[in-house]
């Protein structure tokens, strides 16, 4: 009977700890996070686990270049769908405003500590990657 305690101990012990180690990972996730093209507010990914898993949210703004000047024309809100994190990459898909077309493959990979890259991977070859920062 002493041994079946131990062995639950140990299991819960073990749960416990990957559950934490778990949560430290994404703990440097969590936060607003920015990037600017043409000197213009391009994306905006907000991250939270108040559910317990990262989940969040990307608002996409679409930049006029011209006259010469860039500005922001339109925004574009957006829920992350299936967030996957694999050592210092997010990787998401968002839905795209006309739902007969494939959802959007995005990654964003840390740099820094509080830097990191997001780009979009099937939005075509000119699509940028962004520099983004999280707020403090």
């Amino acid at each position: 009977m002493n041994i079946r305690m131990g062995g639950i101990v140990c299991v819960g012990v073990i749960v416990l700890c990957s559950a934490a180690a778990q949560s430290d990972s994404d703990s440097g996730w969590v936060g607003v996070w920015q990037g600017e093209l043409s000197g213009q507010p391009s994306v905006i990914l907000t991250l939270a686990e108040d559910t317990g898993t990262l989940e969040g949210t990307l608002v996409l703004n679409i930049i006029s270049r011209e006259d010469a000047r860039a500005r922001v024309v339109a925004r574009e809100p957006h829920v992350l769908v299936r967030p996957s994190l694999e050592g210092r990459t997010l990787s998401f898909q968002l839905k795209r405003l006309d739902p007969s077309s494939p959802m959007m493959d995005f990654t964003v990979t840390l740099t820094a500590k509080g830097t990191a890259k997001i780009h979009c991977m099937n939005c075509g070859e000119d699509a940028p990657v962004v520099e983004i920062t999280r707020e403090d």
